[in-house]
């Protein structure tokens, strides 16, 4: 039996729309240059990512492009560890690219993808990666997880104080009912001890 259509049409088509919007981001219609850069950043990202957020990154791919990012992984040796530097290397050897040339490529098809992916997905798989990486793949999500973990610190910091501060109460408060069953003053039976607080001790060290 003869099929007339093509079973695969609809995924080549899906990649080659991706490709042109990644051109478009990366400021090209070469296709070719294109898919160069775009597969050194699928397979430098992808080896930096653990084995479950690999799979969870590649599900939101086209089935073209998922087997380009699946192409020569070897999960065992995963995620690898490799510097900023080491990242620069690999893209430009990989897309057959300058070495200046890799920021502003890695940062376009970064845009890219960003458009192409569901929301934050992009996000997700980078807030992983170490500092200098992210920031190489895309400078403002380094900023922005940067920017949450200042939040947290200062988050923490607010809630040391204010255990301190209870903490010192609290020891005011039994110095207090001490002088006061020394000099021979009933204690109000309603009146809390220090025994009657809990503080939270977990966590704080």
């Amino acid at each position: 039996m003869t099929h007339t259509s093509d079973p695969l049409a609809r995924s080549q088509n899906t990649a080659h729309e991706w490709l042109a919007a990644l051109g478009e981001a990366l400021g090209t219609r070469d296709r070719r240059y294109t898919y160069r850069v775009l597969r050194a950043w699928l397979h430098t990202l992808r080896d930096r990512l653990t084995v479950e957020g690999s799979a969870h990154f590649a599900a939101q791919l086209p089935e073209v492009l998922r087997g380009t990012f699946y192409d020569g992984w070897v999960p065992s040796k995963v995620p690898l560890r490799f510097s900023c530097d080491d990242c620069i290397d690999r893209i430009a050897a990989e897309a057959t690219i300058r070495r200046s040339d890799v920021r502003p490529a890695v940062r376009g098809i970064s845009e890219g993808m960003r458009e192409l992916l569901s929301p934050g997905s992009l996000e997700h798989a980078l807030e992983h990666l170490p500092r200098e990486v992210r920031d190489l793949f895309a400078p403002e999500v380094a900023q922005q997880v940067s920017s949450a973990g200042s939040r947290g610190d200062e988050e923490l910091r607010e809630l040391r104080r204010k255990v301190e501060f209870l903490v010192g109460a609290v020891m005011d408060l039994s110095r207090e009912l001490s002088d006061r069953e020394r000099a021979g003053v009933p204690r109000d039976p309603e009146a809390l001890t220090p025994d009657d607080v809990m503080l939270p001790q977990q966590g704080l060290s």
